[in-house]
């Protein structure tokens, strides 16, 4: 089968699920370049990026023939590259020598961009805590800075535990859309990834 740009996504897709390499071919041909673009946005790292993308693609050959599309095939792979992203900045997040290599992608200027970086991320952050409704405050850094439990800290501010779980889910709401602003989510998500 020629690469042929004329062959409908639906009919690609169907001849995917059949075990078709050319159409397999053809998907990624006309996807590469924007998923390659949109993991670089997360990751920082072209080479990770570029790993990533290829990760992506081995997905969908091997769920293939069960790939359920309810929307479309550009949002179902989206959906996946995010979800390879935060899995690989959850990695960054465990890892010394990938964060370094993100960090000093992210700003090549500074003669020590591990500790640079991190000095204005941490300023940032303890801004957004700052920034936090106090109860919210208090919750989060109970569970994510203490690292107590939603049970433990739940009793030591002597509410529920399911308002411990929402003070939480809203903070990392809050932190997000305020990390989102700053344009610095990839760092918010390498600091917090447990939590992503």
């Amino acid at each position: 089968m020629a690469n042929n740009p004329l062959h409908t996504e639906a009919w690609l897709l169907d001849q995917l699920k059949n075990g078709s390499e050319a159409a397999f071919t053809q998907l990624y041909d006309r996807y590469h370049r924007g998923i390659y673009a949109y993991l670089l946005g997360f990751v920082k790292v072209s080479s990770l990026a570029e790993d990533l993308v290829h990760e992506v693609f081995m997905k969908i050959w091997e769920a293939r023939e069960r790939m359920e599309i309810t929307t479309s095939f550009s949002a179902y792979l989206y959906r996946i590259s995010r979800n390879k992203a935060i899995d690989a900045l959850k990695k960054i997040a465990k890892d010394a020598t990938l964060r370094k290599e993100v960090l000093e992608w992210m700003d090549p200027c500074t003669t020590d961009p591990e500790n640079d970086r991190l000095n204005r991320y941490e300023a940032l952050y303890r801004d957004a805590v700052a920034a936090l409704t106090p109860q919210r405050r208090k919750t989060f850094i109970l569970c994510k800075e203490k690292g107590k439990t939603y049970e433990e800290a739940a009793l030591e501010l002597g509410i529920s535990r399911n308002t411990v779980k929402e003070h939480m889910v809203q903070s990392l709401r809050f932190l997000r859309a305020y990390f989102a602003e700053k344009e610095q989510l990839t760092l918010l998500i390498i600091a917090l990834g447990s939590f992503f």
